[in-house]
This record gives structure tokens, sequence and C-alpha cells, in this order.
């Protein structure tokens, strides 16, 4: 490991020493560790002596300075190769093979940062200031705090620009805040002073590679098995669903895996601001908006009426315009199905909220469903802090003479710790009906067979694979 509370000078990133009682696991990136109820995550840094950073970070200032053509780890290495004969150093192979990987990480990509966004098990990664140890947050142990940091801000934001240049955007006083779509996929967002009044500070939400499955959800103890199975089949209707919750809930997450359980070949159009969304299906087209071109998710929604969609798939819905054209898309009909995520805590509130839009109630009939899920901390007995992600709501909608009803399907009881059901459904059970062709009891059959397929499917049977055994059922 790189000595501790050390810095590189050409890197311009520390690490610090952290004293632990226990090792909890292993990542792509390092080792997560404990101290007291405090989790870890100590990178894994090439070790040096004070003679091999001095002459790294020489090197390293003068790749920086050089005009060098740096575009592959060829180049990397020919750099260093071509730096050594010059200046009479020899090295060995251990030594060559440490220098080269902070080289590439330097300039192919950024910086210590390199290692965090290649690591598959990590959804975001933070960095609060200069100073201040870089933080990122695991899928399973939630956030921890690295050992490592930046020693200036103009490093943080060199990274930042190097990030967002291909999309031609930097950080700047004229434009002190960033927001970019990654050639991964991934979302970042970075502000300087004078809108960070705190200074420097960058979030980068990680795009997911190989996206959750329905059984990921199931397994995760975010849903039953009983209500992914209902889900299963009104996927397969003409019903719309709303899923609602809190920032960081796993909206997305969840309405990604039940793509899954639409027909291979059906057309789905996807509208977001970005690009999160990742449906398995081929007969599929994605638009994003375009804030320069004054092209908003209202007008992208609009236009999916002169697409024949079999289904609309909508990012998120924030205000009153955007509402009314997902509304508007439902009214008239013009897929089978359409989907959004929406931030409210309850089916209730989201009711409250859409009406507060100026959405007529009756126009809100042509919503089926509102799944409710939500990112909630635990404190075991031990003191120990756990972020949960839950359903915690799966509720019909209905519009009688009284207004707005909602019939709860399904409900978290915090007491038992488990999604329960309540209710049957009835408008979406009519649906299920009549689309397989059966009758009350041939759909509880058909959810009773859905369970015990998602049951005896293997855990970690990957998207792809999913979604072909299930097209073939």
């Amino acid at each position: 490991m790189l000595r501790e509370d050390s810095a590189l000078k050409g890197a311009d990133f520390e690490s610090k020493k952290i004293e632990y009682s226990k090792k909890i696991s292993e990542c792509y990136s390092g080792e997560i560790v404990s101290r007291r109820d405090e989790l870890f995550l100590l990178l894994n840094l090439p070790e040096m002596s004070e003679k091999e950073k001095n002459l790294s970070g020489k090197i390293l200032e003068e790749l920086k300075q050089s005009s060098a053509k740096i575009e592959s780890k060829k180049d990397v290495y020919f750099f260093l190769k071509n730096y050594c004969m010059e200046n009479l150093i020899l090295l060995n192979r251990t030594q060559r093979e440490k220098i080269i990987l902070l080289l590439e990480w330097e300039s192919l990509g950024q910086s210590i940062l390199t290692p965090l966004l290649r690591d598959p098990d990590f959804e975001e990664i933070i960095i609060n200031g200069p100073n201040k140890e870089v933080m990122v947050y695991h899928s399973t142990f939630g956030w921890l705090k690295t050992n490592v940091l930046f020693g200036s801000e103009e490093k943080i934001k060199s990274i930042v620009n190097k990030m967002a240049a291909p999309l031609g955007r930097q950080l700047s006083f004229h434009t002190p805040m960033v927001n970019a779509v990654l050639a991964d996929g991934s979302r970042l967002n970075a502000s300087i002073y004078p809108i960070a009044f705190t200074g420097i500070n960058v979030t980068i939400r990680k795009f997911k590679e190989n996206p959750l499955t329905p059984l990921n959800i199931i397994n995760s103890e975010t849903i039953s098995r009983d209500a992914m199975a209902f889900l299963w089949l009104a996927m397969q209707t003409s019903s719309s669903i709303l899923i609602c919750g809190n920032t960081g809930s796993g909206k997305t997450t969840t309405l990604n895996s039940l793509f899954c359980f639409l027909p291979p070949k059906e057309r789905i159009i996807i509208v977001e601001e970005t690009p999160e969304l990742a449906p398995p299906q081929h007969h599929l087209i994605k638009m994003n908006t375009a804030e320069k071109l004054k092209i908003g998710l209202e007008k992208l929604i609009e236009n999916t009426f002169r697409m024949r969609p079999d289904r609309v798939i909508v990012g998120e819905i924030r205000g009153r315009e955007e509402a009314k054209a997902f509304i508007d898309t439902m009214l008239a009909g013009q897929a089978r199905g359409s989907y959004c995520t929406f931030h409210a805590e309850s089916a209730k509130e989201a009711i409250e909220r859409l009406l507060s839009f100026g959405i007529e109630e009756r126009a809100l009939a042509s919503l089926d469903l509102i799944i409710v899920q939500k990112r909630q901390e635990k404190i075991g007995k031990n003191g120990a802090r756990k972020e949960e992600r839950k359903v915690t709501e799966i509720s019909e909608v209905a519009i009688g003479e009284t207004g707005t009803q909602l019939n709860t399907l399904y409900s978290f009881s915090y007491e038992k710790n488990r999604l329960e059901k309540k209710n049957d459904s009835k408008r979406v059970l009519e649906k299920i009906k009549r689309t397989f062709s059966t009758s009350e009891s041939g759909v509880k059959k058909l959810l009773k067979e859905k369970e015990r397929l998602l049951k005896n499917l293997h855990p970690e049977t990957p998207f792809k694979e999913f979604f072909e055994i299930i097209g073939r059922e």
C-alpha cells in the first residue's frame, strides 16, 4: 500500500492512515473495514518507498508538461520508457508497474477516482471539497469514508472539467454548476463558489452496467415475492403505473426491473432528462431533453403521440407541464401502458400533488397503480445504523362519486418488517382476467405459478437472461 499520510506531488491526492478493528469485506477497489460502528473503504494503492514516490511525482509532473499524445496504455508505457532512457533511470518490473498504474490513472483516467468509478459495488462517489476524504455509497454497506483525499480545489476542478469536456462543459466563475451524463451513463453534478458557498463539491451517480432483475429486488427484501408476481401480471396488461418515493429510494431501479415482464416484441418509447433506464427489449427508442434547444420533457412526451408506442416510459416527472403531458398520454390511450417515477411519500400524497398541478380528478382514472418505495434508516440493537430500501405500499386508483379512491393492495408492516397483502385487486384484476382470458380463480392460479417461478429461478440470473426466460413463459 502507498505509505499513509502521504501524497504524490504530481497526482495531488493523499492517503490517510485509518486505524480499524475488523475487516468486513473486499471489493474491486479495496477493503471495507470497521472501527466501532463506522465503516471505511481502504483503497488498494501502490505501495511505494519515499524514493519511488519522489520519482513518480517527477514523472507525473513531466507528463503534465509534456506535449506527448497519451491515448492508450501503450502510449503510457513508451512515455515512461523514454523518460527513463533520457534520465538514465533503471526500474525493475515491480517499480515500472506501480508507476505505470499511477500514470494511467492521471492521464487516461480520473486520478484516484479511477478505481472507484470502475468498482461495480458503488452507486455514488462524493467529493465534499479539498482535504476532505472522498466518500462512496456501497450497494450493501451504505456510506463509506475512504482513506484518500485531494489536496487542492484546482485538482478537483481539473478532474471535473476533464470528465465534462467531451460534452462541451466546464466549471468556471461564469458557469459555477455542471450537470453532465458521462460516456458510461453515469451522472456528474459539480458546483463551485458562488453557488456552492462551502466550496467545490462533486457527486457522481454511477450507471449500472448490469441492471437489477426482479429477483434481485426480491432477494434484497425490497419487495415480497407475491407482490412481484402480481406486478408481473399487471405489467402484461394495459395497466399504467406510477412509482413514488424519496430521493435515492431506488424507484428507477425497481421500475427498470419491471420491464423484464413486458413482452419482448413491443415498441417501447423512453423519455428522460438523464439516461438511466435500460429495458431489455430491442424495439426501443430513447429520447432525452435538450435544455439549450428548449426541448423539455413535456415536449418529448407529447411527441410520443406520433410514434405509435406500445408502452411509454417517462424517467421522472417533477413539474406541472410534465405531469399534464404524462396524464394526457394515458388519457389518449395511445399506449397499452405508461410508466413513470414521481416524488411522493405515499399514494395519497402522490394524488394530492398531481391535483395541485391542476390535473382534473377524473383524469387520474387513467392511472391504475401507485407503487411507493422508500429509503429508510434502521437502527439495530447494538446502535448500528443501516439504510434499507423497501416497497411500502402498492395501491390501486379508482375514481368514485366522492372523488379519488385508493384501494391498498399491499402495505408494509414496520412491526413485522415485511410487505403484507391487505386487499384484493378489483380494477387491475379485471384487466388481468381480460388479458389472459381467465376467471378470478384462474388469476389466482397464474399468481401462484409466477411466484413459484420467481422462487425457483437462480438468484444470480443476469438481467438479459432473466428477460429471455420470462419471455418463454
